[in-house]
Order: C-alpha cells, then sequence, then structure tokens
C-alpha cells in the first residue's frame, strides 16, 4: 500500500513559512502557506542574516542569489559617537559555516522566497486571517475571516509574534513582552550618500552614545540601511505605527544625532520613507505544540533584533521542523523532537538579545565611559569568538 502523502498547512508567509514550504517539499511533503495581509511588494525593514541563516538558505540553493542582492558584511564595529573606534573584529577571517553575514531588505529575501516558490508551484494565498482552529482524529481545519477554510493533516504556526496559531495551543498564556525599546530605520539610496566610501559599506557599525543606538550598513544593491533603537517606557500604540508624523520623527531623530560623525547624519537626513516597530520577545513558553499544530519562528520564540537572529533562527526551524516530519512517520514524534532540539538554542539567545538592549540606553556621560570601558574589554578578551555557538550552528538535512 502507498504511503499517503501528509499536506501541511502553513499559516504566515513572512520568512519562516516560505523557507517551510520549501523544504517540505524537499522532503516529498506537501504544503500551502496563507498569509493574513495582503501582498505588497517593496514593505519589510533592514534585517541581517547572520551566517547560520544562509546555511540555511545555501541549502535551499538561495545564498549566492541573497549574496548579489544583498551586502555581506565582513567587519563588525563598535564606535562611540565620535566615530572612535571600541572594538572590530572581521568575520571573514573567522568563515563561520564559511559564509558571511549579509545586510539587505526584508522585501528582498521575501521575494527571492515568492520566486521559488511560484517556480515550484507551491500554493501561497494572501488575506488569509486566520479565526479559528479545530481537529478531528485525523485532520486539522483552518478557518479564515473570509468564511473560507483549508484542511490538512497537520498545520504550522509561522504567524509571528502576534500569532494566533500559539493562542490556540496556548490559550491563556500571556502574550509577548515589551523589551522597553522601539525601532525606526531606513534605506537611503548611495548617490544621495556622495560622502560615502563606497569600499566601506562592508562595514556593520555599532555606534553607542549618548543620547542613544545607531547602526548602519550597506543595505539591498545601491543602498545603505540604518536603524535606531530608542528606550521608551510604553510601546507605540497601532496608531502611532499606523499613522505616523515621520517629519516630527526625523525631525526628533535629527536633533539627537546630527552632532554624531557622519553619515549618520546624512543618513537621518535624507531618509524618505521610514519604518518604525516595537520590539518584543518571548523568552520562553512551555510548550510548542498540540494535537496536530506546531509553532515556529517568532510565534514560538520572538527574539529581540538586538541579537541579529531572529530571520535566521526562523530558517533553522524550517529546515529542522522539514527534516524530522521527513524522517519520523509519527508526527507526534517530530514534534516532541523538534522542541527538543531548538528550545534550549533559542531561549538562550532571546536572553542574550535583551542583555544588549540594556546597552542602549540613554545614559549619562559617565556611564558613557563605563559602557565603552566594558566594551572594549569584551573585545579583547571575548570578541567574536564567543558567538561561536551562535554563528557556526548548521542542521544537518
Amino acid at each position: 500500500m502507498q504511503k499517503k502523502i501528509p499536506h501541511v498547512l502553513i499559516i504566515g508567509g513572512g520568512i519562516g513559512g516560505p523557507a517551510l514550504s520549501l523544504f517540505l517539499q524537499k522532503a516529498g511533503i506537501s504544503s500551502a502557506v496563507y498569509e493574513a495581509y495582503p501582498y505588497r511588494e517593496g514593505a519589510g525593514v533592514g534585517f541581517n542574516i547572520a551566517p547560520n541563516g544562509m546555511s540555511v538558505l545555501q541549502s535551499l540553493g538561495l545564498a549566492d542569489s541573497v549574496l548579489q542582492k544583498g551586502t555581506p558584511a565582513n567587519i563588525f564595529s563598535i564606535k562611540n559617537d565620535t566615530g572612535k573606534l571600541i572594538g572590530q573584529f572581521t568575520f571573514e577571517s573567522l568563515k563561520f559555516n564559511k559564509l558571511p553575514t549579509v545586510s539587505m531588505s526584508r522585501s528582498t529575501l521575501y521575494e527571492t522566497f515568492l520566486s521559488e516558490i511560484r517556480e515550484k508551484n507551491i500554493p501561497i494565498t494572501y488575506e488569509k486571517r486566520l479565526t479559528e482552529i479545530t481537529s478531528t482524529p485525523d485532520k486539522v481545519i483552518a478557518h479564515f475571516s473570509d468564511g473560507t477554510q483549508a484542511e490538512g493533516d497537520l498545520l504550522v504556526g509561522a504567524d509571528g509574534v502576534n500569532s494566533t496559531v500559539r493562542n490556540h495551543i496556548l490559550p491563556n498564556r500571556p502574550g509577548p513582552t515589551f523589551a522597553g525599546i522601539v525601532g525606526v530605520g531606513a534605506f537611503v539610496p548611495l548617490d544621495k550618500l556622495p560622502q560615502v566610501d563606497r569600499t566601506k559599506l562592508d562595514e556593520m557599525s555599532f555606534v553607542f552614545g549618548q543620547k542613544g543606538f545607531f547602526g548602519y550598513c550597506g543595505g539591498d544593491a545601491g543602498e545603505m540601511m540604518w536603524w535606531s533603537n530608542l528606550t521608551r517606557e510604553k510601546e507605540f500604540t497601532k496608531e502611532e505605527i499606523i499613522n505616523p508624523d515621520w517629519k516630527a520623527i526625523k525631525e526628533e531623530l535629527y536633533e539627537s544625532f546630527k552632532d554624531h560623525y557622519e553619515p549618520i547624519p546624512s543618513l537621518i537626513k535624507n531618509s524618505e520613507i521610514l519604518f518604525r516597530h516595537n520590539i518584543k520577545d518571548i523568552q520562553s513558553l512551555p510548550t510548542w505544540h498540540k494535537d496536530r499544530v506546531v509553532l515556529i519562528g517568532d510565534a514560538a520564540h520572538a527574539v529581540s533584533p538586538n541579537s541579529g537572529q531572529g530571520a535566521s533562527l526562523a530558517l533553522e526551524d524550517a529546515m529542522m521542523l522539514a527534516k524530522l516530519l521527513r524522517d519520523n512517520e509519527d508526527y507526534k514524534q517530530a514534534f516532541i523532537l523538534f522542541e527538543k532540539n531548538r528550545k534550549d538554542r533559542v531561549e538562550k539567545i532571546a536572553i542574550e538579545g535583551r542583555r544588549r538592549g540594556n546597552d542602549k540606553e540613554i545614559v549619562s556621560p559617565f556611564k558613557t565611559k563605563v559602557r565603552e570601558w566594558m566594551m572594549w574589554v569584551f573585545f579583547k578578551f571575548v570578541g567574536v569568538k564567543g558567538q561561536k555557538w551562535i554563528l557556526d550552528y548548521k542542521v544537518d538535512w
């Protein structure tokens, strides 16, 4: 008797969901992706894909394409607001997974996935907002706000930090926690930044000053990207996110960073479309699965962007879950092994992200000097080698 090919419903079409669909097809498992929002080309902030995430993309045959579209970040520098170098290391010299970190826009990575999904005829449907999950002994049913539904053998929640699927698995569990930091950022065309040395776009600069944190590096081809993390007692309201006063925000940012070294003031001044968001995390959940439903990515373990690992961990999850579903006939066993193999790692990284966020507070001149000294000590005696357990991780397909 021929073995039945399972069908997986993937809720969430961001990064983890599309990656999972590609790995499932590679494993001989059918899937379909359902995204709550309409399709929007060019939507999304900038981020970095670390070597461990690039290793996953390499397994899908997408690493070279991503390298061409983004900017390899070969140098990591910590500076103060005058441009004084506090510490620096070179990724390339250590060759984690023999791959670099790549800086790019989220939308460019998404379009890379979407092109591959369409080429492989994997169904992806937009404006499908999940409202309820029901099940029978042998199937799971996703119900959407438009009155439609979809049936499958398994359901994977890849629907982000505010996951609806997580609420199904853990209905009485508190949601993600606001980390006390908000993010603002933008992309700037290089032709608006004549003073920038084009040979140094592969340097990722993290600038710690008295008035807050500012980071910048190369982004998509022909652009630079920047981001600033600012401490805030209360998170942005939904209205503040949807209808921001960008002119006032730019003026406030420029006032805070105008005395920093170039290109920081010019990056802010020449930004046209800005992004901002609340930074939240989920440091631990009692379980990631229930019956035929399982969580991956931010839905299971949202980490602060300060960790530099959000996208890469979602990619690792996608590859690991697909592998375990391929190698275990019993999906229950696959879910148990998935959580066992992933939980300790991601929770440790979530704690690390929180710690890094605490370094970005606005502080007094004295505390600024203390912070610089502590960072210098870290680089001198620990440096990037202390990140080997994060960056050199690889899923064996």
